[in-house]
């Protein structure tokens, strides 16, 4: 596999040396928070990364301000956008900024060369060659369209959206090459918070309105194949072998001794989580050390999946956007893992 190319710049940290709040013995707020933002090490971070087996997409010292990150199917392109807009970067090296101003949420891959992301408008779905820089933007008829995910159809994409501004979610499908627009599954007869979609085998994960399950179905049927209590997102492996979830981890300690502290100040923080399902097996394992959020699976290599890094050991980093073998992590917790051949880009 080839690595990773570091980006090329990254934005300056703003300093803090202000003082607030209280009297003569009450510690500013910069004094108060010293032993939380310690300097960052980018010697410290690669180590953290690679004793878990972590790759990093990006220097892991920049402030890099990362709101959405997808590959593309091949492996080769990865889409990442922060606060002014969207941008790609190739496994040449090659970085350039996408011509379609701030996407409201995050785009999705039609396939290895063509994007589809939700226009600022809140009412559009763009769809953007990536190399001809070709768009057409089409009109749908529901609001605030997100979470855009590949369909089964080439030309297919299924997004969360309400009919009207407030109301309740529901998941449709998009055909490019028409504009036409109807609700994917049928037989879902609630809303939804939160979804992810394989193609390969028609699968959605989603998690109804107000629910606390992810729940993964057969597409056509609505007939369930797993239930998992008490997270909030869920990405299946291409195969439908493994499930990684996602939900708030436990809290932890912000500081590590007991000194008194201004009561305005924090004193636990709460990583996210992520757990490993094995659907064939039924074991479960949680990821121990790894935060991270929108985890999805690489599918130019077997097993490897990325997510937006929050941090290690329950410590906040950097963000970051990863790429990791869970072959060697899984097979390192005694699980007998399929030796599916590597695809290499």
């Amino acid at each position: 596999m080839r690595v990773l190319l570091a980006a090329t710049a990254a934005l300056l940290l703003l300093p803090c040396c202000a003082r607030t709040g209280g009297g003569a013995d009450e510690p500013s707020f910069t004094e108060a928070v010293a032993d939380v933002y310690t300097p960052c090490s980018a010697e410290t971070l690669n180590f953290q990364a690679a004793s878990k087996g972590v790759q990093f997409a990006f220097k892991p010292c920049g402030s890099n301000n990362f709101i959405h990150a997808t590959w593309s199917p091949n492996g080769l392109k990865l889409y990442y956008q922060a606060s002014q807009g969207g941008w790609i970067r190739k496994d040449t090296g090659e970085n350039y900024r996408l011509r379609v101003g701030v996407p409201s949420a995050r785009p999705t891959w039609v396939n290895s060369e063509l994007m589809a992301y939700p226009d600022s408008s809140g009412s559009k779905i763009g769809i953007y060659q990536t190399s001809s820089h070709i768009l057409n933007l089409l009109e749908i008829p529901h609001v605030n369209p997100e979470q855009l995910a590949r369909g089964i159809g080439a030309d297919h994409v299924l997004y969360l959206a309400a009919e009207t501004r407030g109301g309740v979610q529901d998941i449709y499908r998009l055909e490019a090459n028409t504009a036409e627009t109807e609700k994917a599954f049928l037989w879902m007869d609630s809303g939804v918070e939160d979804f992810t979609y394989r193609p390969e085998s028609d699968t959605v994960c989603y998690r109804e309105l107000a629910g606390k399950d992810v729940i993964c179905a057969d597409g056509e049927t609505g007939k369930e194949l797993v239930v998992v209590k008490d997270r909030l997102r869920g990405a299946l492996s291409k195969d439908n072998r493994y499930l990684v979830t996602e939900a708030p981890g436990e809290p932890v300690k912000i500081f590590d001794d007991d000194r008194e502290r201004p009561d305005y100040l924090p004193t636990t923080v709460t990583p996210p989580a992520l757990w490993i399902l094995d659907l064939e097996t039924g074991k479960e394992v949680l990821w121990e050390g790894v935060h991270g959020t929108n985890f999805e699976w690489y599918d130019a290599a077997t097993y490897y999946g990325s997510f937006m890094l929050w941090g290690f050991d329950g410590h906040e980093t950097n963000r970051n956007v990863t790429l990791v073998d869970l072959r060697n992590y899984l097979k390192g917790q005694g699980w007998d893992v399929p030796q599916a051949a590597l695809a290499v880009p």
